[in-house]
Parts: C-alpha cells; sequence; structure tokens
C-alpha cells in the first residue's frame, strides 16, 4: 500500500505538465535524496508548504545514516523553492535560519461557514478535546487531574474525538472516532475546547489547527502557552492560557459558573476565526504568492 502510494505520488507529479505551479506540502517523498527532488521539480516554479516541525523527523532520527543523508534536506528544499508557506513563527524562524528570502507566513484556516453555534443557557456545560491517538498519549495526561476534578464537583460532560484508547484515569467521557462528518456534533456539543501541549521542539511548531476549530464554532479555548497557542488565544478575550494544573481546574471552573462570559469569549473568538483564519483569507493571500511566482 505504501509503495502505491508513492508511486501514485510520482505519477501526479509526473504527469501535470498542463499546470503552472508546484504547490508542494513539505517534500515530494520521504526518503528521496534531496539532488533527485530537485530535478523532479525543476521544470515548473516550486511552492512549498509546511505546517508542521517535519524536518525533525530526520533531524531526530535514531539512525545515524538517515541523520547524515537527510537532516539538511528541508532547509535545500526551502532554499530552491520560489516561495516558502509556514503556518507558525517558529517555522519561519527556522526557514530564516536556513537562508530563506522568499518567506510567507499563512496560518492554517478553516471554513467557518461550516461551523454550527449553539449557544443555550439550559444546555449541560461540556469539555471538549479532539486530536488523534498519538496526541491524546502526549498531551490529556496534563489535564486528566483539574478535569476529573471538575467533572466530579459540577456533574458536568466530557466528549473526546479521536483520542483512541487512552486511560483516562477515571474521567468518564463520551468517546467517539475521528470522522468528518461526525466534528460538526462535536464542536455543537462542546461549551468549552481544551488544546493542553508540553513544551516540546515539536509542539512549538504545531499549527493550532484544533484551536482555530474551536474559535470557528464559537467556543472558548482552555490552551498551553505553547508555540502558535499563545497568539491564537488571548486570555480573557478568546479564552486562556493555563500554565499549571490549578490554571486549568480554575479556567473551567471560571467558565462554568459564568454562562454570560462564555458567550462572549465564544463570540469574539469566532469573529477572530472570521477575520484571520477562514479559508477565504488564505486563499486570497496564496493567491497572491502563486501570481508572485509565476510573474518573477
Amino acid at each position: 500500500m505504501v509503495a502505491a502510494a508513492f508511486i501514485n505520488r510520482l505519477w501526479e507529479l509526473l504527469g501535470h505538465n498542463s499546470a503552472d505551479i508546484i504547490w508542494l506540502q513539505r517534500e515530494v517523498l520521504p526518503f528521496l535524496p534531496v539532488g533527485l527532488e530537485k530535478v523532479l521539480l525543476a521544470r515548473k516554479p516550486v511552492v512549498i508548504d509546511f505546517d508542521d516541525a517535519h524536518h525533525l523527523y530526520y533531524k531526530n532520527s535514531r539512525s545515524r545514516i538517515i541523520r547524515a543523508l537527510y537532516q539538511d534536506k528541508t532547509e535545500s528544499l526551502m532554499r530552491h523553492a520560489q516561495a516558502v508557506v509556514v503556518g507558525n513563527k517558529t517555522l519561519a524562524s527556522f526557514a530564516e535560519s536556513a537562508g530563506v528570502n522568499n518567506l510567507y507566513e499563512v496560518p492554517s484556516a478553516v471554513d467557518v461557514s461550516r461551523y454550527k453555534v449553539i449557544r443555550s443557557k439550559g444546555t449541560r456545560f461540556t469539555v471538549g478535546w479532539i486530536g488523534t491517538p498519538v496526541t491524546a498519549q502526549q498531551s490529556l495526561p496534563m489535564v486528566l487531574g483539574p478535569l476529573k476534578k471538575f467533572l466530579s464537583e459540577t456533574g458536568s460532560r466530557c466528549v473526546l474525538m479521536g483520542a483512541g484508547d487512552i486511560d483516562l484515569q477515571g474521567v468518564e467521557a463520551k468517546r467517539s472516532s475521528w470522522d468528518e462528518l461526525g466534528e460538526a456534533e462535536f464542536f455543537s456539543e462542546i461549551t468549552v475546547g481544551l488544546c493542553p501541549l508540553e513544551d516540546t521542539e515539536w509542539n512549538r511548531s504545531k499549527s493550532g489547527y484544533k484551536i482555530i476549530q474551536y474559535m470557528a464554532a464559537g467556543k472558548p479555548s482552555l490552551v498551553s502557552p505553547v508555540g502558535i497557542a499563545r497568539d491564537l488565544v488571548t486570555s480573557g478575550q478568546t479564552g486562556f492560557q493555563c500554565r499549571t494544573e490549578q490554571d486549568w481546574y480554575d479556567r473551567l471552573m471560571q467558565l462554568y459558573g459564568g454562562h454570560t462570559l462564555t458567550q462572549k469569549l465564544g463570540v469574539r473568538a469566532q469573529e477572530e476565526a472570521l477575520e484571520k483564519y477562514d479559508t477565504t483569507v488564505a486563499a486570497a493571500k496564496l493567491h497572491q504568492i502563486f501570481q508572485g511566482c509565476l510573474e518573477d
């Protein structure tokens, strides 16, 4: 299956002679030598898009051979491209340090119109988290203590999408596998969204997509102030930044006891999502970048 996917990707790249520009996410193929990638990309202007610290897969590999052969692949591809698009300031700093001049920052975006906002004072307070089983294992343990205390004291609900079979250590939660169609129900259910993150090199480069989704759905976020999360969430305006377990508990209690505040934060969050993180905003920026590459 992996081999078939590799072949299909090469076929797509080689078969589209009518294209005016190549918009590439990360690299052509994992472990393909950078010199060969440059040959494959030589026919058209190239715009490379990075929304995560994918270069760390090579740099942090346990294999000395992989590190020796590929640790500078990302930087070399970036310098080869006519333009480089990154999703956050951390990746922008990395690209600048690699000698990239044609650099543009375009945050992750969602179609805000797809998110249905439900605000009902009588609805049971519900804490939500969305992600993957891997990110659940990495991040949810940070908040299980304060979350369990909050749920037991208030009788509130917790819903998780995509968390897999992680041991919640006594935290009762409604779980569901990630499903694109099921996202609408998830975001309509929750009152507040969580995004706990450890302060790691990888997490500082994350795109903040789940936070942007919470914002688009008109829900305040409680986040760790790591990477782009510091920029996406302004404490007291679109949610709160939480550094300690006490912070997570206190902010949950504050929102639970303040329907007006929760509603106010949610409204402002959605306004910011529409203004800064809607697909129409990102599309306009990308169109301008593509046009500039074709005119050079």
